[in-house]
């Protein structure tokens, strides 16, 4: 999973109603599947991809190389077809690192130049090298369209050639799926170029952000290069943006005959937030530097056998990529990743295998490690986007990640479950084997938009993500104690190594019930669709 989480929960083991709803019955599964996939199997594979020699598999490196190798390996073993467009498994991601330069950074307020990396943090621009706006300023509330909702911060306010600034985060009353989707800066820049703005402020506002501007001003102190691709930026047509903080908000606002306290105290409140002309000139400029990161998805494809389905594909996902070498001075210097995202890998290949030695599905499915997760979902970001010719039509995705295999799970989280007809598929397998599905137990870590899933949704996808949930029978495991002892210590750290009491049992439940949603999602004679009433149908 991507990185950043902060270890705050409640319990839960309420049932997710929205997938108890009746649906289209999957096809029986294939007896042998429970056999097939086994503690055994998901073990070797963890064994391997988390072993030091790999080297945390960092995108662009040597030890995720070996690791994809590994992925291609298994994938000619089962007799997968290559799936990347030059007709081999490899499909390349044109990912770069980039980096804004400080020194070339400029942001002034009717004529007062701002600090940077005190006042405001300039975003490197993924398209352009250098550029730079002088341009009247409108403040757009949250800076989020979602008709279906009654919300539209730009309605009556003209934009073009403007720089829009925007508060971070959503309204506090959505579904916590659509709040994280409509607080994402690449959505709020994509709707301010829609209506011809030029630039994008974001403010992370005291009180308002569980990441305050002040922790990103100190990360600014040292900067490192961020990686992107194409598929995952903000449009082009957005020349620069910047992020500030309350202080440099206040002053935004001075012009404007409003106080910005009494925003920050409207958006607290819940009230809906007016947008307006600030009356205040802004001078912003940008300047980048870039070099390319050469790093590649593993695709392998299993053709349907229904003449009429086959050209609709199932897409399966895991990343296979992780942090690497994270702290370079310590005497354990690697971050593994076995439970993220080597247990999610393991799942996916193993789902493989039941497919193939099971009745061939209906549709085609794709299985897809991906790269670059970690960097900010950009391996699932560039295929979404670019299927390969291979890929067929996409009509469901299926993505595993990170299961914490380190107690009995009683319960999942099937995030996207609600959205779309995968719902009670989800619904069905999960009771088969013998666990419920609960709902979002940590909304405020907007985990809706922090795995690959995401993207897919974007490209109109339905999807699914399942997350091992927080009851277990054992009491001191059980309301998320294990789930979040594991995120506040051994996540994104050397410690998420072989040296954790793995549970490989769970492991291979988890990937059945991943196997067994593939299975009927690839043989339903109902193509799977968004739900009438969905959000991702706007």
């Amino acid at each position: 999973m991507i990185r950043h989480y902060l270890a705050a929960a409640a319990s839960a083991g309420l049932l997710l109603s929205a997938c108890a709803t009746t649906g289209s019955a999957p096809a029986p599964q294939p007896p042998a599947a429970s056999s097939i996939i086994t503690a055994g199997a998901i073990e070797a594979h963890i064994r391997f991809l988390a072993d030091d020699l790999l080297e945390g598999r960092d995108t662009g490196t040597r030890g995720y190389d070996i690791a994809a190798a590994y992925v291609e390996s298994h994938f000619r073993l089962l007799g997968l077809e290559p799936g990347a467009s030059d007709g081999s498994y490899h499909e390349p991601v044109p990912l770069q690192n980039m980096m804004a330069d400080p020194a070339r950074a400029r942001l002034a307020i009717n004529g007062e130049a701002l600090e940077h990396g005190t006042d405001f943090i300039i975003s490197a621009h993924a398209t352009r090298d250098e550029s730079a706006i002088s341009a009247d300023a409108v403040f757009a509330g949250y800076g989020i369209v979602a008709p279906g909702l009654g919300l539209d911060s730009y309605d009556g306010l003209d934009v073009e050639g403007r720089i829009v600034v925007v508060l971070a985060g959503a309204p506090g009353d959505l579904p916590s799926d659509v709040a994280a989707h409509l607080s994402n800066n690449r959505t709020k820049a994509e709707f301010a170029a829609e209506r011809g703005a030029s630039g994008v402020i974001v403010i992370m506002a005291d009180g308002l952000t569980r990441f305050p501007f002040s922790r990103l001003a100190a990360m600014a102190a040292n900067p490192r290069p961020a990686m992107t691709v194409a598929a995952a930026a903000s449009p082009a047509s957005i020349e620069v943006s910047a992020v500030v903080g309350t202080a440099s908000a206040e002053h935004l606002f001075e012009g404007s005959g409003r106080d910005f306290s009494q925003i920050v105290d409207a958006a607290l409140a819940g009230e809906e937030l007016e947008s307006f002309a600030l009356n205040t000139h802004i001078e912003v400029a940008q300047a980048t530097t870039r070099e390319p990161v050469v790093s590649a998805n593993v695709i392998g494809v299993l053709p349907g056998s229904d003449p009429a389905l086959s050209a609709e594909t199932v897409v399966v996902t895991a990343h296979l990529d992780h942090i690497g070498i994270c702290q370079p001075m310590a005497e354990n210097a690697i971050c593994n990743g076995a439970l993220d995202n080597a247990s999610g890998t393991a799942a996916m290949l193993e789902s493989a295998r039941a497919l193939v030695e099971g009745p061939r599905p209906a549709r085609t499915v794709v299985f897809i490690a991906l790269t670059a997760e970690e960097k900010g979902l950009l391996g699932s970001a560039h295929v979404a986007a670019n299927p390969t010719p291979a890929m067929g039509r996409m009509v469901a995705n299926i993505n595993l990640d990170m299961p914490v295999m380190l107690y009995e799970f009683s319960d999942v989280i099937a995030f996207g479950a609600e959205h779309s007809t995968l719902g009670p598929v989800t619904a069905q397998a999960v009771a088969r084997a013998g666990v419920s599905l609960a709902p979002d137990p940590i909304p405020e870590q907007s985990l809706f938009v922090r795995s690959d899933h995401y993207n897919f949704v974007r490209e109109g996808v339905p999807s699914i993500f399942l997350m091992t949930g927080f009851s277990s029978p054992d009491p001191e495991d059980d309301e998320g104690a294990a789930f979040l002892r594991f995120l506040g210590g051994n996540y994104h750290a050397p410690g998420d190594d072989l040296s954790q009491p793995l549970r490989f049992d769970q492991g291979a439940k988890f990937a059945l019930i991943n196997y067994e949603i593939i299975s009927a999602v690839a043989n339903t004679s109902e193509t799977p669709r968004w739900n009438d009433d969905s959000f991702f149908m706007q």
